[in-house]
């Protein structure tokens, strides 16, 4: 009975059994005839049929596809999404990036739109539900394997039940339409009442394409499954959600490859990921977790008040920001790089960050002593007890070398076994410098050119010692300056000195370098907010091998300036007098002038001021001059010695201290030069002729340097040209082999 519907086939039992029986000889009959090459390949057929065949039955009962091309991702109880490079599911492409809109609310219709809706019902809510079925057919695709194994095997137990029970399986099928009728009606899109987006997850959407891609990087064959290389989470926003990747052991992993992996991961999913490789234990594997939400940067006021630190060895020179805090940036001068300084363009701010060392220095009983050249910058300090400006040339030199000398004498005051009443005078020191590179200019053409002095003069060297050994002595210098080259410091021992270094304003590539370091990345602060600057103090950078530099508002400390100054402690007569510092004694100036050659320079010298900015004359020091190592062969006018041995000033010379400041001729350099027609050549053309012309006996002019740049009088320039022309005139054959002929100024424009 159970096999009646056999026998309705015609020839019953028999018919299927003859059937396969020939079916048998058929294939007996091929392998009896043929050759064995033929009988291999047919036997190689009937195996790819018979997998061809397991492997269909595999795929129709599993779920899969049965042409074996996946497409999508979906998994035995989880729905997928599409697969990359899908053609049947790929958005049109001028449709790409084109939003649909999205709307959570009931569509609005006007009353007559409402009528025809109910009148319309009936039909459609059967298109409805039809439209509704037709959907989920349409992404077969991405149903889960289990659901469509159930839908395929569903279909031989309804094939029997039709056979066997033809009537109850008519009811059967009719009550699983109408369910799918229901639900297709009763779902958000049934009525068309409401429009929603598929709510996919993370993974579903972000993890095929990225593992389409960083497959290829991996090298793994494309009938891996996904699942068992990469995870991507179903909600990458949670705290804990993580990307993680398998490696194969057979993956070299180059740096090139690791960082295609790291690229793919950056761009294919969204948000900022960090990521951890672990290539040394049992399995290989990466993963990425989300990247802590950053504390917002903090941000330095445009205006910050100036403070006292109760410390005279600790500066509060403005905020600075630290990682992600705002603290105060100090300068401490106790370290072993107790000098400190700043840079920047002309109108930067730094002669008003040079106020605050003024002040701080005086409200813990410093003597200061401030080199101005440009004779204004911190006028707001000038006339206050312990507050020495000094503005010309000779009045800075003479300051510069009483500052040496009194440093010297303070050590040796402070030695042991030394006169305990020089010990009790000794009072610290600072000594400001506004415009470093301006005032060695000055200084060079002041030697040159005014006291007519030959060879290098000594008073990069005089800085260079200060600098050195000041520390030691109270002695410290504060400088402000356009650069922190080693030129204006005297080298790069002496550069390293200033421990504290900060730059305002605008700052280019070049002049960063040399404040921080070539590797020290730029800061990105604002320059258009007065003295927003940089902070350096020789600290390393948190894991980095560079200065840590640090964004830095200065204080604002010019409008205080004269009341904190008249709330200071009076400083001593001596200073406020003019006077040299009485720790002075006449054997620390002869020794200090043997190797410094200072006794000329110093109040009252010959080559000095008639008396310091305080209107009080000093006496003439006795000693000898002498020269530093430096300056062996530097030499200038002497003053006449006396019986002892003593300099005296002559009466009334032009280079005697009772003469006005010398009137310093212009000096410029070989590109100015040519720019204002005193030379018909650009610089480069210049500085070979003065070779040219040195070895043909025709002297180059000396000139002065920065100690990066060359500087020239037009008269001196003005001789050696005449005299290069003349030697032109005089051997025309040589000239016009050896060189061009010379431009003439009205040709130099068009050079």
């Amino acid at each position: 009975m159970g096999l009646s519907y056999v026998d309705d086939i015609p020839g019953g039992v028999l018919g299927l059994g003859g059937g396969a029986l020939f079916a048998v000889l058929v294939v007996v009959a091929v392998l009896a005839n043929g050759t064995p090459a033929q009988r291999a390949e047919f036997n190689k057929r009937v195996e790819e049929a018979v997998g061809a065949l397991v492997a269909g039955v595999g795929r129709y009962v599993s779920g899969r596809e049965l042409s074996g091309v996946p497409r999508s991702e979906a998994t035995w109880w989880r729905a997928g999404a599409p697969l990359p490079d899908d053609e049947k599911t790929e958005t049109p492409v001028d449709r790409l990036g084109v939003a649909a809109p999205v709307s959570l609310g009931k569509v609005s219709r006007g009353r007559g739109r409402r009528v025809v809706c109910v009148l319309t019902a009936p039909v459609r809510l059967l298109g409805s539900s039809l439209v509704g079925v037709w959907r989920v057919l349409r992404v077969w695709h991405r149903w889960p394997l289990a659901a469509r194994a159930l839908v395929r095997l569903v279909l031989f137990p309804l094939v029997w039940g039709w056979l066997r029970f033809p009537a109850e399986t008519e009811l059967a099928l009719g009550a699983a339409a109408g369910a799918v009728v229901v639900a297709a009606v009763t779902s958000p899109a049934g009525f068309g009442w409401w429009k929603v987006s598929p709510a996919w997850t993370y993974g579903q959407v972000y993890g095929p394409g990225l593992w389409v891609a960083i497959r290829q990087i991996l090298r793994v064959e494309e009938s891996e499954r996904r699942a068992r290389w990469l995870s991507v989470p179903d909600d990458i926003d949670a705290a804990d959600a993580r990307i993680v990747l398998r490696l194969p052991a057979s993956w070299v992993g180059a740096p090139g490859d690791v960082a295609a992996v790291e690229r793919v991961v950056a761009e294919r999913v969204p948000g900022q990921w960090e990521s951890r490789w672990e290539r040394t234990g049992a399995e290989h594997y990466a993963v990425w977790k989300p990247k802590p939400v950053p504390k917002p940067r903090p941000v330095l006021p445009d205006y910050v008040p100036w403070k006292s630190t109760g410390d005279p060895r600790s500066v509060f020179v403005g905020l600075a920001i630290e990682g992600d805090q705002v603290v105060d940036a100090v300068v401490q001068t106790k370290t072993a790089t107790p000098h400190w300084g700043v840079a920047g363009d002309t109108g930067s701010g730094k002669s008003t960050v040079l106020y605050i060392p003024v002040v701080h220095g005086r409200q813990h009983g410093e003597l200061i002593d401030v080199l101005d050249t440009k004779r204004n910058s911190l006028a707001a300090a000038e006339g206050f007890s312990g507050v020495r400006i000094h503005k010309t040339v000779r009045e800075c030199i003479s300051a510069f070398a009483e500052f040496l000398v009194s440093m010297t004498a303070a050590e040796a005051a402070a030695e042991k076994g030394a006169d305990p009443a020089l010990g009790r005078l000794l009072v610290p020191r600072t000594l400001v410098i506004d415009e470093l590179p301006t005032l060695i200019k000055y200084a060079y053409t002041w030697w040159r050119y005014g006291l007519k002095g030959k060879g290098t003069p000594p008073f990069l060297d005089w800085l260079a010692i200060i600098l050195l050994q000041g520390r030691s002595s109270n002695h410290r210098v504060v400088v402000g300056t356009q650069q922190f080259a080693n030129a204006y410091f005297g080298g790069t021992m002496e550069r390293a000195q200033i421990g504290t270094r900060i730059a305002v304003g605008q700052q280019d590539r070049v002049s960063w370098g040399v404040a921080f370091g070539q590797s020290t990345p730029l800061l990105g602060y604002d320059t258009a907010i007065p003295g927003r600057g940089a902070f350096s103090d020789k600290r390393k950078a948190p894991e980095a091998d560079y200065l840590y530099v640090r964004e830095l508002q200065p204080s604002y400390i010019t409008p205080q300036v004269a009341e904190l100054l008249a709330q200071c402690p009076q400083a001593p007569g001596w200073f406020d007098r003019g006077e040299m510092a009485p720790w002075i004694t006449e054997e620390i100036l002869t020794e200090v002038n043997a190797v410094a050659a200072t006794a000329h320079f110093l109040p009252g010298g010959l080559f000095g001021p008639e008396a310091t900015p305080s209107g009080v004359a000093s006496a003439p020091h006795r000693g000898a001059v002498g020269g530093s190592p430096s300056s062996q062969h530097a030499t200038a006018p002497r003053a006449t010695g006396d019986a002892t041995g003593g300099a005296t000033a002559p009466a009334a010379t032009p280079s005697s201290p009772a003469a006005p400041e010398e009137s310093l001729p212009d000096t410029y350099s070989l590109a100015e030069a040519h720019a204002r027609g005193i030379l018909p050549w650009k610089a480069a053309t210049v500085r070979t002729y003065f070779k040219r012309g040195a070895a043909r006996g025709i002297t180059p002019p000396d000139g002065i340097t920065d100690g990066q740049t060359s500087f020239y009088s037009e008269e001196e320039l003005t001789t050696w040209l005449t005299e290069w022309r003349r030697w032109q005139e005089q051997n025309p054959a040589s000239g016009a082999k050896k060189q061009p002929a010379p431009a003439q100024p009205e040709e130099a424009a068009k050079q």
